[in-house]
């Protein structure tokens, strides 16, 4: 990872997927990620259609057990969450315009800033309890990129001072557009990027996480989405987005997932054995973004397959299901 040069471009052959970890870097991850780190880093998320009030109780109740940074939910939620939270640190996280980000600059903006008045009117005044997670309109950004600037400056205002991350849907864009949009959110006065939605044609591959991470560099978070739902996981997506340690804290790095006690239940058993399990080979082609096109548009996917077929790593496509 560290040798690639950045910004990549799509017609360097050279450059394969990042799908190698270097064993050690791996065991030290782990070594140093204690069940109660790795709790500090998740957003415990349910963005279900049929989420009900008592699994929102069951989720605040996981998150002052274990130490869940935040919790992220749908919009709607924020006439209970508040209420259950007050008093605890655990975060409130609300998507906005989600998941297709299609709304207007000016909804965006009105959504963000009813959230942000009804959470302080239930939980208190000023800001630091609120984070809201917003979904870029990603066909406009293609061919306006001043009005993915001004969408996130608008939600950016209307927050005022709540932390905001910029949902990229990464596995809509080619790897320079991640790239762009990445440094865009940051100029514009971004908090987080975030890969996904979670409902996206990709969830969080290290490659894309790297991206994200090299872009914007240490000065504000990654947070990688979608189909995370163990230990080793979590320590791939950290060797990517998080390597240095100073980032290893919530306001530079965050896992959002539906499945964080199954994390930390996994994240204890391979603490008992690092080397062992740093060293067990991953079939590459399920962590690589340019293996899982199916869902992709057509022209986003010719460029992934053409990395694909690039890759040394395509013999293991050969006559396997995975």
């Amino acid at each position: 990872m560290d040798a690639k040069a950045f910004p990549p471009t799509l017609d360097d052959e050279s450059r394969v997927p990042l799908v190698e970890f270097p064993p050690q870097d791996l065991v030290e991850i782990i070594e140093e990620l204690t069940p109660e780190k790795v709790a500090g880093l998740i957003d415990v998320t349910d963005l279900k259609a049929d989420t009900q009030e008592p699994k929102i109780r069951k989720m605040v109740n996981w998150a002052l057990d274990y130490g869940f940074y935040a919790i992220c939910v749908n919009p709607v939620e924020v006439d209970l969450l508040p209420r259950l939270l007050k008093g605890s640190p655990v975060k409130e996280s609300y998507v906005l315009d989600f998941p297709l980000g299609k709304s207007s600059i000016q909804s965006k903006s009105r959504q963000a800033a009813e959230i942000v008045e009804t959470s302080r009117d239930l939980r208190g005044k000023g800001p630091g309890n609120v984070e809201l997670d917003m979904v870029i309109n990603v066909g406009r950004f293609k061919r306006d990129r001043n009005y993915t600037r001004e969408e996130i400056e608008a939600v950016v205002q209307a927050a005022e001072g709540e932390s905001v991350k910029v949902i990229i849907r990464s596995g809509e864009l080619t790897e320079e557009e991640i790239v762009e949009v990445c440094q865009v959110a940051k100029e514009a006065g971004a908090h987080f990027v975030k890969n996904s939605t979670g409902m996206d044609a990709l969830g969080a591959t290290p490659e894309h996480i790297w991206l994200m991470r090299e872009a914007v560099g240490p000065d504000i978070g990654v947070k990688a989405a979608g189909g995370i739902k163990d230990a080793m996981t979590v320590v791939r997506l950290i060797y990517a987005g998080a390597k240095e340690p100073e980032l290893r804290n919530p306001l530079r790095f965050r896992i959002g997932t539906s499945s964080p006690l199954n994390i930390l239940a996994t994240m204890n058993w391979i603490r008992l054995n690092p080397q062992a399990w740093a060293e067990a080979k991953v079939i590459p082609c399920t962590i690589c973004p340019h293996g899982q096109t199916a869902k992709q548009r057509r022209e986003v996917r010719e460029i992934y397959m053409k990395k694909c077929r690039l890759c040394p790593y395509r013999r293991y496509r050969k006559d396997k299901d995975f």
